[in-house]
């Protein structure tokens, strides 16, 4: 063999080194730039992942705070009807024994001049009057107590349906972020399969995964934002039905109602 053709075999298998060191360049600067897109994709989901739970959690301590500072609302409330209450029999009481005495000091005068038993007529009337008039204090009471009750009940009712709708809305939620983060992986591993995989047939089989596997990621995608739009209505509405208080007289909060001839009382 002459030099010149040794020269040309080895010029050949130089050429063939750079053509390899090139190729293994550029697949391995390849799987750096898949690397780095995969490791920016989960970096992002998990963002958004995160995102989400910090939303759920402040929307359930949203919704906690306000049930709490409407219970202890309503509490200062019937402490304060109560104690009005309690404060208009003691007044009645109080002017009620008043004039009991007035009239029985008028009755043991008139008793030394003539004795009138009008005076007796007039008493009886007053005892009957305020007697009623405390019968129906005290009716009007008991009916606005339990109509408070039963409002309260059914708030409570309101509020737990919310909390357990945005319960399973949060549930579904984050099942659906675990099902698109498995399907992802999966798509990530068909991917990796189609960069070695040299069967057409096979390539086919691959790709029609991945196409399933994008039309789940979609649907789930779709679900994902119906539920949370979903969380987004539910928490706008959480606010309506609040009790609005009538303004207060006197320090005591009243309602206006012109068919209770009690009202205001």
């Amino acid at each position: 063999m002459s030099n010149t053709e040794n020269s040309a075999l080895i010029a050949l298998s130089e050429l063939k080194n750079l053509e390899a060191a090139r190729v293994a360049e550029v697949e391995s600067e390849r799987r750096a730039k898949e690397d780095a897109e995969r490791r920016a994709r989960e970096e992002a989901e998990r963002k958004a992942r995160e995102i989400a739970e910090r939303k759920a959690r402040e929307e359930a301590e949203r919704i906690a705070k306000e049930t709490a500072e409407r219970e202890a609302r309503e509490r200062e409330e019937r402490l304060r009807l109560q104690e009005a209450d309690l404060r208009a029999r003691a007044e009645q009481e109080a002017r009620l024994k008043e004039e009991q005495m007035r009239l029985d000091a008028q009755v043991k005068l008139a008793e030394k001049k003539a004795r009138p038993m009008w005076l007796y007529g007039i008493l009886g009337v007053l005892v009957i009057g305020f007697g009623v008039g405390g019968y129906l204090i005290y009716d009007y009471i008991q009916k606005r107590d339990e109509a408070e009750r039963l409002a309260q009940i059914e708030q409570k009712k309101k509020d737990d349906e919310r909390a357990a709708e945005m319960a399973a809305l949060m549930k579904e939620l984050k099942g659906l972020q675990e099902e698109q983060n498995k399907i992802k992986a999966q798509k990530d591993d068909i991917e990796n399969q189609l960069k070695n995989v040299k069967d057409e047939t096979e390539r086919q089989k691959l790709l029609a995964e991945k196409a399933a596997l994008d039309a789940q990621l979609a649907a789930n995608e779709d679900k994902q934002k119906k539920n949370k739009g979903k969380s987004g209505s539910s928490s706008k509405s959480s606010g309506d039905g609040e009790p609005k208080s009538e303004k207060p007289k006197g320090g005591i909060s009243v309602s206006k109602n012109v068919d209770d001839p009690l009202d205001g009382l």
